[in-house]
């Protein structure tokens, strides 16, 4: 995708001071919320870096509808330290009810309201900002300043994006830096229904562990149920596992940590749920199979297929979980905008459903970025 650039006003913002931005400090992921009142809307910003970041140097704001100064007339300024690998993630809501009521837990900032839409463009900067910015650097930016975002190709409007790269883009905006869903992603599915679109919320987004805890960019799908699991084993009614094993009824279920960077090579694979002591291949393949809802094997679903490459075998200890401990971009040979999909395909003896030995997790779909 091609690199879009500022307009020359935006880029007075970036000599506007001498103090130097710290350039792993970044958007990680922006979502616009589905639920009533657009709720919840949210930004996370994480530090890929090795030092804590002070976050009283910097303020957030937004540009709304294709404007040139920010909404409400300045940035907001941010409060407290973020760690190395830590993610932050600023609300916009004038309470934590909506986020809450979805994640579990609070967001670590409200900006007091919901002042953005899915077409607003969202600055990070270094120092204080005040009106067209200025004042201040700009050490990141979703969106491109003074471009409405609707219909662009950044535009989050009732969904989400997700960052693939690790560095700050210092206000030059690159899509190719971006896993975009797209218009509706998070609606997608549920007809305007409430609890399907929270249950969208909760498996398609990631607040508060870009920087390493949980499945921050890989997505799951093609997890296991009555209607597709062969002989009728089903997967517990659990949406992050495959289908049921000998050992569990509720399968395998397969996540991932770390980032989709290729250089950063630290993407790591781990499943729990499957037999201990049994060995089990981490492979990587194309395409989604059969839409992304597989198709019977073994005891379980195929999801991952086309030029299928093995990656690593791993035993599942005695609690029946295991990971990977290589480089999978490199073992993958990916590059970067490219989409693969993963699975474990593991050993169930003796006891299996179905008869058929074998059985495979849920798959993981990971966009890598450079």
């Amino acid at each position: 995708m091609k690199r879009l650039q500022l307009s020359a006003l935006s880029c007075l913002a970036l000599l506007a001071t001498s103090t130097t931005a710290n350039a792993d400090l970044i958007i990680s992921e922006v979502v616009d919320g589905t639920l009533p009142g657009g709720t919840p809307k949210w930004v996370e910003l994480t530090n890929t870096g090795t030092s804590s970041i002070d976050l009283s140097a910097y303020s957030f704001g937004n540009m709304n509808n294709g404007g040139t100064n920010l909404g409400g007339g300045a940035a907001a300024v941010l409060a407290g330290s973020l760690g190395a690998g830590e993610s932050y993630v600023i609300g916009y809501d004038s309470d934590n009810d909506p986020f809450n009521a979805v994640y579990g837990f609070d967001a670590d900032f409200l900006m007091g309201g919901t002042f953005i839409n899915g077409d607003d463009v969202l600055i990070l900067f270094l120092g204080a900002a005040t009106g067209d910015g200025s004042d201040a650097s700009i050490v990141d930016v979703y969106g491109v300043i003074g471009v409405d975002g609707t219909n662009q190709e950044w535009e989050y409007t009732d969904g989400y994006s997700y960052r693939l790269g690790t560095s700050s883009n210092n206000g030059v905006w690159d899509a190719t830096d971006w896993f975009i869903a797209g218009f509706n992603s998070l609606e997608e599915g549920c007809g305007g229904d409430d609890a399907c679109e929270t249950i969208n919320l909760q498996t398609l987004t990631t607040p508060g562990t870009h920087g390493g805890g949980g499945s921050s960019c890989g997505v799951a799908f093609c997890a296991g149920d009555q209607g597709t699991c062969p002989c009728g084993n089903g997967n517990g009614g659990d949406p992050g596992s495959g289908c049921a094993n000998g050992s569990n009824a509720q399968g395998a279920a397969l996540n991932s940590s770390g980032s989709c960077s290729i250089a950063a090579a630290d993407l790591t694979l781990s499943a729990s749920g499957l037999v201990a002591g049994q060995p089990g291949l981490y492979f990587q393949g194309n395409n989604a199979i059969n839409g992304g809802a597989g198709n019977p094997f073994g005891d379980g679903l195929r999801c991952a297929g086309g030029a299928v490459i093995r990656l690593q075998v791993a035993f599942a200890d005695s609690s029946g979980a295991s990971a990977t401990n290589i480089d999978i971009g490199a073992k993958g040979g990916v590059a970067a905008g490219d989409i693969k999909r993963y699975q474990i395909w593991y050993r169930d003896p003796n006891t299996s459903p179905c008869g058929g030995q074998f059985n495979l997790s849920n798959g993981i779909e990971v966009t890598w970025g450079a």
